[in-house]
């Protein structure tokens, strides 16, 4: 790159070196600059984690305009001559921190703080775009933001509650014109600055190492770099550069970047015509589409079509993609369904196109698509909206997996020229047109005939449309789309709602409400906690003691530790069959790759191939030797200088197998087959045979739920340094321990010359456990083998196919129940899918907790694992708990559907008494204990639970969530809308805490004799769960200091060894009570110096002479045998739902939760635990959902734009949480009880709500009766259980 260029950053210009090519990301060259606050998780667009604020001169106006982006889809290139600001550019602890920062964690809006810096950039992009906005604007604002930690209700609170009165006034970032802290006039007057400030003009044309990247400044340039191309070159227009978040553009030899163009980026809205140039970004056409329809007669249809174009990807996304890019990429890929080409067809919109020759011809967008603008060497210039009659009708509509951020699985659009005084009669033909539906069909010919001239009043005309649609809509079959009887059911059911949006007062009121589509209001959130300020700051609410590092982009993780000299990048070479022998795997061709320096796979191995030390008694083998297990296991690694040259490399590797066999994926699959021998035990209590004799009731069922992805927002990620003792390990883990044991078993070196840290990690639900000792142990052999630091950083695809998930669970059952509804017997087998490995599986621990709150007096419950093809699943937030607790919901309800009879009163009527008997996971505690290498002899059958407080919980929340009067409310609405449906349910939850009497954590508490500060550090992960925060108070309280004199000092295997899992609730538990005791003992000498001193002294003082006179202001503390319990933790919830019965879309309406805490450690780090939990829990009940490839084993689900986590516009509307009032727990850590984990089961209230919405939905359609639930209820499920049938869609 001949030319000199520069990119300004945070204010500070840095040159663009040559090693910069056309797809080199502002991400990636973010991290060269060591910008490390900007984090990366999909490379995709889909999570929002990586955006950045650019400010840009708009070439029309000469304005600037300033816009929240995605900067892994960025170019680097296409940030010449703007000005571009990450989360370092806004504040820091030694500047002070920007209020937006500030207001994040004032709110406790961050918890494992990986997303953070992208959230607190997505609402500054906001703020510097508008000059006000509205609540609204700012829930929609981070519509392409993914947490899993929090539940997104706190920083939803948090930036509402940023004023436009705080970013005028409270910048306290340094001003680089001044070197002072800003006062907030720089973003008034910047552009007039910049309108000032002559523009330097760009080199025309950068001749790259591998293409050219061409920016012209005008059309004519424009048209000339076009026609200079020769007749074979692979060239791309570039303008937004976010398709290739969805289709890869291949191997380009020539980028032309548009935005200079201004011709392209002109907007005109008059009274006559709307217009918008080809580079016009959609939000821009959204802003103008609103104003035109508020100003303008003729235009109101475009509002709709905004309202609709909101759920197209995300806020940033739409900042950065231009209208024309999306036809572009619908005309290159005919199968994407763009909501812009369906939404433009209903408007009519003309499209403005040019040869390099200049002349111009127009289209409509069905004639747009169908030319080859490559081949033809075409360039989009413009589209024109022209206003239409008060006759005409014009309704778009998007449905999807999940509300924001995806992907339609239909969408349509409607254009009907009405005339209403004539029985609605469609006075010419029509526009009915879907997307989703094959890469051909467009228009429903057909039906637009059945239609001509027709009166919608006809119900005869309308059942012969619904009659064409379904024989000329042919739906293709795909493993990643919805099935097709799904989307050919919402072509019918939206023209249907069409039609009754037409008709209007026509139609029955009943039927009325189909018309419209669900409106979610803005989000609201309560919550309710004792302040017991007796023990402050122990149960004081405080923010996580990370929070400010966090929201500014400080905080580092293992992922954003700095590059170390000499370091290679390690990436995994995966297999691509799922159950076959491997012949060779043939790495020279790799060898020869400039940059690849090695291939390391299983012979290379020094050691034992085997990453399970303590965790399990049974190996796991790190690289396979002979046979393949799952699609997309890693075979080895390559080692190479670069990721450029590693891809390079991992794509040269020749992997040959036999003996291909077609992959099991199911558990109904290896069913099939005989079970492997190891199987757990049953749970016996009672006698099930005299119970089933005594039964006037029996019922039998099944139900299952499906596996969930971890989606923590940091993948697995590891850094392996050889050091002169040994090997340095930085890795993502939950268990350091057992990495430690890994890594030297793996390498065959001493324990002691392993050294694994971990400061944080960026979330990890049990998904780093032992999971993370994959990349651990690979990155410690490569890095053994070349003897230079190696860096392991899983791409998120690889994550989501190389690392197990949730296990799947299938759960049979048999219960009996007196003429009372009382239960006499319950039999069920609860079978999981351990994947390929049993790694152990949680099917044992789920038997025992299948009981949850309610008394039987006979059970038997049979634990029982196959092996698939898949990945080995693993812990996954609160694993087998979450299965035998809600299973057995599902079954109460199936009994109060069968005895038609309140499933309330039923729960009710069954609870366990006080003092009843819970048989204990004995099995449970033998693996903790084996993980903490004891084996346990003496170890209890049952456990009592003194007092259940379900009941009396139960009642609280039939009064403070006005369950009566709503259920009245529901009943009513339910009578009077046919294709709206609305449900609440009560759930109740005892969600057993269990620990081995040896679960081991080390805790270190050091005091500074200077200055009095404390230090501690603990064997337990901080993960976003706030353990740090726990102990942090914990230590404050116990030595008698302020909070802000405590610190918290990262995890080693060193000053913390032997430690157990941060998992399964314990960590911040156990953690918390050996911080404590530690403090006490120190405590307790430093009040014998007190004592001999006679009068009480500063802390400082008290420090000073206690250290001057010899004594130890330190101390180590393990708990030993039993000194931490296990208790039970009691929870209610009660959710309200609204479900759109022709599409299956929903809004939660309303969640209440009572969870019982015990006396919080931390009220605000467990009410972001209990919301976090339950967001998550309605992701694996609602919307996420795993797909593969049947032949090949692939998991197909591996990207943000085909597995869908909640975000923030999917939880509920008003959320409100209710710590139990005045209930410490006497067998607790300091009177606490657990929160990471029990709310999450509680999700599962939504479902049991849905199915009230269902009953209703289904007795419309003459069904009544049980039917089966399985998890997730995804939209289409929702739609398909309902019953909708073509001939139920009338107007009467």
């Amino acid at each position: 790159m001949a030319d000199v260029l520069t990119i300004t950053i945070n204010g500070k210009e840095y040159e663009v070196g040559a090693d910069v090519g056309a797809t080199t990301r502002l991400a990636s060259y973010l991290k060269e600059l060591g910008l490390y606050g900007t984090h990366t998780t999909c490379y995709e667009g889909g999570c929002g984690a990586c955006l950045a604020v650019i400010s840009s001169t708009d070439p029309a106006t000469g304005n600037v305009t300033t816009k929240a982006v995605n900067s892994c889809l960025v170019p680097v290139l296409s940030c010449l001559g703007s000005e571009v600001t990450t989360i370092e550019g806004l504040g820091n602890k030694h500047d002070g921190y920007h209020v937006i920062e500030q207001r994040l964690r004032e709110y406790s809006g961050t918890q494992c703080g990986y997303c953070s810096p992208g959230m607190v950039m997505a609402m500054y992009g906001l703020t510097q775009s508008q000059s006000s906005w509205t609540k609204e604007e700012v829930e929609q604002h981070l519509d392409g933001s993914i947490c899993r930690c929090t539940g997104y209700r706190p920083i939803l609170d948090a930036f509402k509650a940023v004023t436009t009165q705080d970013i005028e006034d409270i910048h306290t970032v340094k001003c680089p014109s001044t070197g002072r802290a800003c006062q907030g006039c720089c973003t008034s007057t910047k552009n007039k600055e910049r309108r000032e400030r002559p523009q330097q003009r760009q080199p025309q044309t950068l001749r790259l190492q591998a293409s050219n990247w061409q920016q012209p400044a005008t059309l004519q340039e424009l048209y000339d770099a076009v026609s200079a191309l020769p007749p074979d070159a692979e060239y791309t227009l570039v303008s937004g550069n976010t398709g290739q978040a969805v289709y890869s553009l291949g191997s380009i030899s020539d980028y032309i970047y548009t935005r200079n163009v201004p011709e392209l980026s002109t907007v005109i809205v008059t009274q006559d015509e709307v217009t918008f140039g080809a580079n016009v970004c959609i939000s821009e056409v959204m802003t103008n589409m609103e104003a035109a329809a508020s100003t303008y007669s003729g235009f109101s249809y475009l509002s709709q079509i905004a309202q609709t174009w909101r759920y197209l990807a995300s806020t940033s996304i739409r900042n950065m993609s231009s209208w024309a890019g999306n036809l572009a990429l619908k005309a290159a890929n005919p199968d994407f369904p763009s909501d812009i080409f369906i939404g433009l067809l209903a408007a009519g919109a003309t499209i403005t196109t040019a040869g390099t020759d200049g002349v111009t011809a127009n289209h409509t967008v069905e004639e747009l698509v169908k030319i080859d603008l490559k081949g033809e060497r075409q360039v989009i210039l413009r589209l024109s909206l022209a206003p239409v009659g008060e006759d005409e009708v014009i309704r778009v509509f998007k449905i999807t997996p999940r509300l924001t951020n995806s992907i339609a699985y239909v969408n349509a659009g409607f254009r009907l020229r009405v005339d209403q005084a004539n029985a609605h009669t469609v006075l010419d033909t029509p526009i009915i047109a879907y997307g989703g539906i094959s890469s051909t069909f467009v228009r429903a010919s057909a039906t637009e005939a059945v239609l001509a001239g027709k009166s919608l009043e006809d119900e005869t005309v309308l059942q012969a449309a619904f009659d064409a649609l379904a024989t000329e809509v042919i739906p293709d079959d795909m493993p990643t789309l919805a099935s097709p009887e799904y989307r050919l059911a919402l072509t019918q059911n939206l023209l249907y709602k069409t039609v009754l949006g037409i008709v209007g007062s026509i139609a029955d009121p009943t039927v009325a409400s189909g018309a419209t589509d669900l409106q979610r209001p803005v989000s609201s959130g309560q919550h309710t906690y004792d302040l017991n300020t007796d023990i402050y700051p122990l149960g004081e609410p405080v923010p996580k003691v990370e929070a400010a590092i966090q929201c500014s982009g400080e905080a580092q993780y293992v992922g954003t530790t700095p590059t170390q000299p000499g370091e290679l990048y390690g990436l995994f070479v995966t297999s691509t069959q799922a159950n076959a022998r491997i012949v060779s795997i043939d790495a020279s061709a790799a060898l020869e790759v400039p940059g690849v320096l090695a291939f390391v796979g299983a012979a290379d191995i020094p050691g034992e191939n085997n990453i399970k030390v303590f965790s399990d008694s049974k190996p796991e083998l790190l690289f396979p030797e002979e046979r393949t297990m799952f699609y997309g296991q890693p075979l080895g690694v390559i080692v190479a200088t670069g990721r450029s040259a590693a891809s390079a490399g991992q794509r040269a590797v020749k992997v040959t197998y036999d003996d291909i066999q077609s992959p099991v994926l199911t558990i109904e699959e290896a069913l099939k087959e005989p079970l492997p021998p190891d199987q757990g035990f049953p749970f016996v209590e009672g006698d099930v045979q005299a119970g089933f004799a005594a039964s006037a009731y029996i019922i039998q069922g099944a139900v299952s739920h499906d596996s969930q992805y971890h989606f923590h927002m940091e993948t697995q990620v590891c850094l392996a340094t050889p050091t002169d003792i040994g090997m340095d390990i930085l890795s993502s883990t939950q268990w350091v321990s057992e990495t430690q044991r890994a890594v030297g078993q793996v390498l065959n070196i001493p324990d002691n010359t392993v050294n694994v840290s971990v400061k944080r990690i960026g979330g990890g639900f049990g998904g780093k456990i032992d999971r993370c000792n994959i990349v651990a142990a690979a990155a410690a052999l490569a890095a053994f083998k070349v003897n230079q630091p190696v860096r392991i950083s899983l791409d998120l695809g690889t994550n989501m196919t190389a690392i197990g998930w949730r296990e799947p669970f299938l759960c049979t059952y048999k219960v009996g129940v007196d003429e009372a509804g009382v239960l006499q017997a319950v039999e069920a087998t609860l079978t999981s899918d351990a994947g390929s490995w049993s790694t152990p599986n949680s099917s044992q621990g789920a038997i025992f907790c299948l009981p949850s709150c309610y008394n039987c007096p006979n059970w038997l419950v049979t634990p029982q694992y196959v092996l698939t093809n898949t990945a080995p699943n693993t812990a996954c937030r609160s694993p087998g708990t979450v299965e035998g607790i809600t299973f057995m919901e599902n079954i109460m309800d199936h009994v109060a559907d069968v005895l038609g009879v309140d499933p309330l009163e039923l729960r009710q009527k069954n609870l366990l008494p006080d003092g009843g008997i819970r048989k204990l996971n004995q099995h449970m505690i033998r693996i903790r204990n084996r993980i903490a290498a004891h084996e346990m002899v003496n170890i209890p059958e049952d456990i009592i639970v003194p007092r259940n407080l379900i009941s009396d919980m139960i009642d609280e929340m039939k009064v403070s969530a006005d369950v009566d009067n709503r259920r009245a409310l529901i009943t009513q609405f339910n009578q009077e809308n046919r294709w709206k449906k609305r449900g609440l349910s009560v759930m109740p939850m005892l969600w057993p805490y269990w620990l081995g009497p040896v679960t081991p954590f080390s805790a270190m508490v050091s005091i500074n004799p200077r200055d009095g500060s404390v230090s501690i550090s603990h064997g337990g992960t901080e993960m976003g769960q706030g353990i740090n925060t726990k102990t942090a108070q914990c230590a404050a309280y116990e030595l008698g200091v302020p909070l802000e004199y405590v610190s918290v000092m990262p995890t080693n295997t060193h000053t913390n060894p032997n430690s157990s899992i941060t998992g399964g609730s314990t960590g911040s538990d156990v953690a918390s009570y050996v911080v404590a005791e530690a403090c006490k003992m120190i405590r307790e000498r430093l009040n014998a110096v007190q004592e001999a001193i006679g009068e009480d002294v500063p802390w400082e003082e008290l420090v000073l002479t206690a250290f001057n006179q010899g004594v130890d202001i330190s101390q180590r503390y393990v708990n030993g045998v039993d000194e931490v319990k296990g208790y039970s933790v009691f929870g209610v919830a009660c959710s309200e739902v609204e479900l759109d019965v022709l599409t299956g879309q929903y809004l939660i309406l309303r969640t209440d939760i009572l969870e019982d805490v015990g006396r919080s450690l931390s009220p605000l780090v467990d009410l972001g635990q209990v919301e976090g939990a339950f967001v998550m829990g309605q992701g694996l009940f609602l919307t996420e959902h795993p797909l593969y490839d049947v032949s090949t084993g692939q998991r197909l689900t591996d990207t943000t734009w085909n597995y869908k986590p909640p975000m923030a516009l999917d939880i509920p509307v008003d959320l409100r949480v209710t710590f139990l009032h005045n209930a410490p727990n006497p067998l607790g850590v300091l009177s606490s009880k657990v929160t990471s984990e029990p709310p999450l089961s509680l999700a599962y209230s939504l479902v049991m709500a849905f199915r009230q919405a269902l009953n209703s939905a289904r007795q419309d359609a003459g069904a009544t009766g049980w039917f089966q639930i399985d998890a997730p209820l995804t939209v289409e499920k929702l739609e398909g259980l309902c019953l909708v049938d073509p001939s139920r869609l009338t107007l009467q």
